[in-house]
């Protein structure tokens, strides 16, 4: 009996231990600490078998502490019938204890057009787990094995996903049996515990135990923080077209000879037209212009994903026949219509986003996610186009593909470049505000100037309808309260990338009294600054990816009977940061009136860690003397 016991106790043990490998409750403090979610394991296995045929073999077992973190289970893969193939797919879900919940098989996956509703034509499509967890935490462990005969793309070795989620454990192999010539760029693998075992032709990275990354105001992009490995082979193929190169001259050759030569013909009806267009203009520069707009009224933007995996533009004969086109067939159009003027120009692949992602200057690969036009030689600076705006004035970019490197392919090859950047006094606001005062009410006259990245995140307002703008408005005005809009008016400069707003309303009194005092908040717009927590254990650096400035003046009518009793000293701030200047005083030319003039800039840059709490006091001063009163008092 004593025997049998303990045999079963033993017993127990094994099958206990093999469904603790899926328990969630019994994890490192060190993993869940600042964690949405724990990549368990994560197994990436690539092997590429010639220059047109990979496998790429993926095991991934996700821990999901929270809803927040469903987001990193990540199981799916991509594919295309004409390029890759998913040879299988599973996915097992367990609950906390590390009880199997459910099952999946390839069959149960979910199957959608990897692309959004305003694509037209796309070959790409995604298969995903579509689980929608009961309780937390879940576990998830996917499996799938997928072949491709494009070698362009090299998955990349990056083991952190983002904020707020914790590694156990992973591995990333490449086997190259045939020893076709790689190169590979490692960063911040430093930070990590790893092993490294390498050769000239294959690679194994194993890491362990990573914490999660807990986000900090003002930090840099994740990416440029975390360990990463960029791969590329030197001899690759893109759907069947072969290529060799291991730099970017070589590699924009590559792409200029297979993807774009050839594309940008004209039939002779419409290179008439253009030349008729462009017969009085005195410049290349103005002839680039009437060219960008007849551009710009003539087509509209559809994303095709079709050709050559989706990097070939579509001829400029179709999109001159058909008036719509995606990225890339929009701006080889606008490239054709130039060169039939003689206006050289060059196609330009950029990652686009609000983040200012470069194109790696020091790793030639397949990169970028969109396609701008680079037009040298026609002004002093080069001058840039997007191509998929039918609003966005001549020669603006903004913030969607502002101060990054981006290729410019060209027949002689590809060139790394910088788009322009557009500094602290460049992306200017001005607001000049007349409020006049009463027991009840406010009224209020605002005119209002955007300049730089400012022109492109309001100019678009004009085109909003009624109801949208006074929500927009109530928004920016959140610190006044039942506000009324008599007059909402617009000038939209494109000749200048200038945009004038002018507004009349009014709203409740947003004053104070005490006794027979008025407390008048001198913050009548309030400042475009966060107010950020401290920490005295800050660990990434400070990061101000655009500078900006804001010039305001109000000017407050001061009630009948009411007289200045006391005022703000004027005060002026000059640090790394930025600078601030405050002022108040009672107007000699329009007597009753106190004029506010408050300048604010803050600057593009990069700062230590060690220097946030100067960063911090900066922002919360700026604050602090922003909201000062005025004290009016009763006369009599």
């Amino acid at each position: 009996m004593k025997s049998f016991l303990l045999g079963f106790m033993l017993l127990s043990g094994i099958l206990g231990y093999a469904q603790d490998s899926y328990q969630s409750i019994i994890l490192k403090k060190e993993l869940t600490e600042h964690a949405n979610a724990i990549i368990r394991d994560e197994t990436i296995l690539i092997e590429v078998e010639d220059i047109d045929k990979m496998t790429v073999t993926t095991k991934r077992v996700v821990t999901v502490l929270n809803k927040y973190g469903d987001r990193y289970v990540h199981a799916y893969d991509f594919y295309d019938d004409g390029d890759a193939k998913i040879k299988s797919q599973s996915a097992y879900v367990y609950d906390k204890m590390g009880n199997e919940i459910k099952k999946y098989k390839q069959r149960d996956f979910k199957d959608q057009s990897a692309v959004g509703s305003s694509n037209l034509y796309s070959d790409n499509r995604v298969s995903y787990l579509d689980y929608s967890p009961m309780s937390y935490p879940y576990t998830v462990v996917y499996k799938s094995e997928v072949q491709m005969s494009t070698t362009v793309f090299i998955q990349p070795f990056q083991p952190v996903d983002g904020y707020f989620v914790s590694m156990e454990s992973g591995s990333y192999q490449l086997k190259n049996p045939k020893h076709i010539p790689l190169r590979y760029l490692e960063s911040n693998l430093d930070s990590i515990k790893l092993e490294k075992n390498n050769t000239e032709f294959e690679l194994s990275y194993k890491v362990s135990h990573i914490p999660a990354y807990k986000y900090e105001p003002y930090s840099p992009q994740i990416s440029d923080m975390t360990p990463k490995v960029k791969v590329a082979l030197d001899r690759f193929s893109l759907m069947g077209v072969e290529g060799t190169a291991n730099n970017w001259k070589e590699f924009g050759k590559w792409q200029y000879e297979n993807l774009i030569k050839g594309r940008d013909a004209l039939n002779a009806v419409t290179k008439a037209e253009i030349s008729e267009l462009v017969k009085d203009a005195e410049s290349d520069y103005e002839k680039a212009k009437l060219i960008y707009e007849y551009m710009q009224g003539k087509t509209r933007y559809i994303s095709v994903q079709l050709g050559i995996g989706g990097w070939e533009p579509i001829l400029a004969t179709e999109v001159d026949r058909l008036g719509y086109g995606d990225c890339k067939g929009l701006t080889n159009y606008m490239k054709a219509l130039l060169a039939s003027q003689g206006i050289q120009s060059n196609y330009a692949v950029v990652y686009a986003g609000e983040e200012q992602k470069d194109i790696d200057p020091e790793f030639a690969s397949m990169q970028g996610n969109h396609v701008i036009l680079n037009v040298p030689g026609i002004a002093e600076n080069d001058v840039w186009l997007e191509c998929t705006s039918q609003s966005l004035p001549f020669n603006y970019l903004g913030d969607f593909t502002d101060n990054r490197h981006v290729l410019l392919i060209k027949e002689e090859g590809g060139e790394i470049v910088k788009t322009p950047n557009y500094e602290c006094a460049i992306n200017l606001e001005e607001t000049l505000c007349d409020i006049g005062l009463s027991e009840d009410i406010f009224t209020a006259s605002i005119k209002k100037q955007s300049k730089g990245i400012s022109y492109g995140n309001n100019y678009h307002i004009q085109t909003q309808k009624e109801k949208d703008k006074n929500l927009y408005y109530k928004e920016v005005f959140g610190n006044l309260q039942g506000i009324h809009f008599d007059d909402l008016k617009f000038e939209n400069d494109k000749e200048h990338a200038s945009f004038s707003e002018e507004l009349v309303f009014s709203g409740k009194k947003f004053y104070t009294t005490a006794g027979k005092r008025i407390l008048l908040p001198l913050n009548f717009i309030e400042p475009e600054i966060d107010i950020v927590s401290r920490n005295e254990n800050r660990l990434y650096p400070i990061e101000i990816l655009r500078g900006f400035t804001n010039k305001d003046q109000f000017n407050f009518k001061i009630p009948e009977g009411y007289a200045v009793e006391a005022l703000p000293e004027a005060i002026s701030i000059d640090t790394d940061f930025g600078s601030f200047k405050l002022s108040v005083q009672e107007s000699n030319e329009h007597p009753g009136t106190l004029v506010v003039k408050r300048s604010l800039s803050v600057n593009q840059g990069h700062w230590s860690a060690d220097k946030y709490e100067d960063f911090r006091a900066f922002l919360n001063k700026i604050n602090m003397l922003s909201n000062q009163k005025a004290v009016l008092v009763k006369n009599g």
